[in-house]
């Protein structure tokens, strides 16, 4: 009943716009995460370290448009196909989006992949794991009083 009713509510141009819109504020937003990685890189004398933070999240950039990528391909080859008829194109788009690695649990793996990437991209970004063990190693070196984690009032 639900799935009729939200059918007869949304009209096609309206889908097609919040496709469209989906896809265009997760591209800026990720291109200009890509953008802030790549201009303040950490000062790490590695190869991974200073370049891991940027090359990640342009791998998570990747995997997280391909669902919206494929939905918005999808939904103007159709809407192409209702108003000027077949045409070669539609079909050979139509074939690559529907590829066994376009298919639903691909994509929901690609999603997953792109959190993680971005959340290891992310603690790279801001050194996380340094200044964990920075904290630990200070706490190591304080007395228990000085911590606070003496028994009584």
């Amino acid at each position: 009943m639900l799935g009729s009713f939200l059918g007869i509510a949304v009209s096609k141009n309206s889908m097609m716009t919040s496709y469209i819109f989906t896809f265009a504020i997760l591209l800026a937003v990720m291109t200009n995460v890509c953008h802030f990685y790549y201009m303040r890189r950490p000062q790490k004398p590695d190869f991974w370290g200073c370049w891991g933070p940027f090359l990640l999240m342009c791998l998570a950039t990747v995997c997280i448009l391909t669902s919206p990528l494929k939905n918005l391909v999808v939904n103007v080859c159709m809407q192409s196909f209702r108003e000027n008829g077949f045409d070669h194109t539609i079909e050979t788009t139509l074939d690559l989006a529907y590829m066994p690695v376009f298919a639903t649990k691909p994509l929901q793996a690609y999603t997953a992949l792109a959190y993680v990437f971005m959340f290891w991209s992310t603690s790279m970004q801001v050194d996380i794991y340094g200044k964990m063990v920075a904290s630990i190693l200070k706490f190591k070196g304080t007395s228990k009083s000085e911590a606070g984690c003496e028994g009584g009032s």
